[in-house]
């Protein structure tokens, strides 16, 4: 558990950061994929790791690949860090917010559920 203690707390730090600071959220949110993508070992029980690193891969993305809407992309990222702020520690909450982003507001396709 103390991975992952350590990986959430990194992770708060960075988008903290982001709505207190003149730091730039696209940086900060480099700074969470790289966690969230192997930079912290994790345990593997912590969903967090797997759903933060594609919400963080596909925001940045959003402005690698679409430089044009950089503005609008670093205005989800900063929702984004203050909806995680509000929920992280509640697991029910945390995995509302990760159904959200990943499925509602980026678009990833959920998995079909087996035919019996």
């Amino acid at each position: 558990m103390e991975d992952s203690e350590a990986f959430r707390a990194a992770v708060r730090a960075r988008v903290a950061a982001m709505l207190h600071s003149d730091a730039s959220p696209y940086e900060l949110a480099l700074e969470v994929l790289g966690l969230a993508s192997g930079g912290m070992p994790v345990d593997d029980a912590d969903e967090a790791c797997n759903s933060l690193a594609i919400i963080w891969g596909d925001l940045t993305d959003w402005v690698e690949l679409r430089p044009a809407e950089t503005d609008q992309a670093e205005t989800h990222m900063v929702t984004a860090a203050r909806e995680w702020l509000t929920v992280e520690g509640d697991r029910e909450a945390e995995g509302q917010y990760f159904d959200r982003w990943l499925h509602d507001i980026l678009g990833c396709e959920r998995a079909a559920l087996p035919q019996l």
